[in-house]
């Protein structure tokens, strides 16, 4: 019933998920179904646990549940779109997305100003010999200890996936 329910929620409001300690079966389910995850450091978000995969498996393939559904894990893969270091910052951080949505569905998005000029120079240019492209992105570094900037302004940067996808 929560599962069904979670998933036409999905097209009506902002679903944003929490994993704040282990969640695991019909609750990392329920996690998936939502828009955005957002992840504690020490939590895990797994189907089924370390211990009965290794008994199913007649062996000791894995040590933890941090194995599984880790941040490491699940952030790499895009299943956890943010991962923060404890249940404070999370809330905070699910408090911070919800400043981009509208207040009522019929209502606009909040206009916000940019942190990154819209005049800004772009000073990392692409060469005919082979680069790496993350340089284009995020800028070069220079041995100087200057750094050609790049598309991206200097700083942490925020997904900005749609939510409704």
């Amino acid at each position: 019933m929560i599962a069904g329910e979670s998933s036409l929620a999905y097209d009506e409001i902002i679903t944003i998920s929490l994993v704040t300690c282990r969640a695991i079966g019909i609750g990392a389910y329920l996690v998936r179904l939502g828009q955005r995850t957002i992840q504690v450091e020490n939590s895990h978000l797994i189907l089924t646990g370390a211990g009965a995969l290794n008994k199913v498996l007649g062996r000791e393939v894995y040590t933890s549940n941090n194995q599984l559904g880790g941040i490491q894990i699940m952030h790499n893969n895009g299943v956890t779109h943010s991962t923060v270091c404890d249940d404070f910052e999370g809330v905070f951080t699910v408090l911070h997305w919800l400043s981009y949505m509208p207040k009522s569905v019929h209502s606009s998005v909040p206009l916000l100003n940019s942190k990154d000029p819209i005049d800004r120079v772009i000073e990392f240019i692409p060469t005919k010999t082979p680069y790496d492209p993350r340089w284009m992105l995020a800028g070069r570094p220079h041995p100087s200890m200057y750094t050609f900037e790049g598309l991206w302004h200097p700083g942490p940067q925020t997904s900005s996936l749609p939510f409704n996808h």
